[in-house]
């Protein structure tokens, strides 16, 4: 149908605004799209993240007004370093890691008491209790953030310190250096014999380092997540955070979002499997939500969710209503 791109909004909570095909990529083919959104009854953002922040500041202060804060999205900033790197290199995540861990930090007290569930066993289902040298094996994987994340709330670093600890960790993995610049410490991968770092990494690392003070998250670090309280049934006790970083929570949605239709179908199809996808998604979150409105447990609280088994707890039971309602009359 010509359609280039989707361009679409995710609220603090994760749910989709809107969702529009459009033929380009170009502020004016999404132009419309955004005015409208604008002048929805209730809807008044303090805060924007955009992949391209700053670019088009002034367009979207005359959208949504001067009060608005822009940020640069995380998932965006790391992913501009990310795809200049091989992937089929030895140190592939390994860099990944220490280039997160660069640009933020996880709260003190959440990384502590995700390593007390680690190692006392209450985190796994066999009850398998992890060594120091288990956890840090573990962390140069992505498998840590895949399970863990939910467990830990990031704090972004100082813009002059992320600047700093870029320039240390492209030295850290860089195979060659030029005179009066910081040795090399890379190496390069013994079965393609090539470095981890291609021809563009250097001029995107310097467009980085002037775009790293976009990155502060606009809240307090209490303000920018949604807690969920353990389950009665849980063994481990730690509490999840639901991000209000609307990026984050979008990039998640896009994961989701190739599945929902595809252009081998006929395009009607793919219309509803996509507008049902996007309603389910909603629903989804907001089955989540009502876990972090249980702030506090009251014995009513715990009670009801005594009866589900943590595992289940943010599964939807039923996305159907109307279906549901019929299947009980009969």
């Amino acid at each position: 149908m010509g359609a280039e791109a989707l361009w679409d909004v995710a609220t603090e909570t994760g749910e989709i605004a809107t969702a529009v095909l459009v033929p380009s990529t170009a502020t004016k083919d999404l132009s419309h799209a955004a005015m409208s959104l604008s002048k929805r009854s209730g809807f008044t953002p303090k805060a924007m993240y955009s992949d391209r922040w700053p670019v088009k500041t002034e367009y979207w202060e005359r959208v949504f007004g001067k009060e608005l804060e822009g940020r640069l999205g995380l998932f965006h900033f790391t992913q501009r370093l990310t795809r200049t790197m091989r992937k089929k290199h030895i140190d592939y995540f390994t860099a990944i890691n220490h280039l997160l861990d660069a640009v933020y930090y996880y709260n003190q007290d959440d990384y502590e008491s995700l390593l007390v569930a680690l190692k006392d066993g209450t985190l796994s289902a066999t009850g398998k209790k992890l060594t120091d040298d288990d956890i840090t094996e573990l962390k140069t994987t992505k498998y840590f953030r895949q399970r863990y994340s939910k467990y830990l709330r990031k704090e972004i670093r100082h813009p002059n310190t992320i600047r700093d600890r870029l320039d240390q960790w492209h030295a850290r993995f860089k195979c060659s250096a030029s005179e009066g610049s910081s040795p090399a410490c890379g190496r390069l991968d013994p079965v393609s014999k090539e470095p981890l770092f291609t021809a563009e990494t250097k001029t995107v690392l310097m467009n980085c380092k002037e775009k790293c003070q976009c990155l502060q998250d606009p809240l307090t670090l209490d303000q920018m997540y949604d807690i969920i309280h353990p389950n009665p049934n849980s063994p481990h006790g730690l509490k999840q955070y639901l991000s209000r970083c609307g990026e984050s929570n979008l990039e998640s949605f896009h994961l989701m979002l190739a599945h929902f239709g595809n252009t081998g179908m006929r395009e009607s199809l793919a219309d509803n499997l996509n507008l049902t996808g996007t309603a389910r998604h909603n629903l989804s979150i907001r089955y989540t939500l009502r876990l972090s409105r249980m702030s506090i447990m009251t014995d009513e609280n715990t009670a009801k969710r005594s009866v589900t088994p943590a595992g289940w707890e943010t599964t939807v039971e039923y996305f159907n209503n109307s279906e549901l309602n019929y299947i009980n009359d009969l």
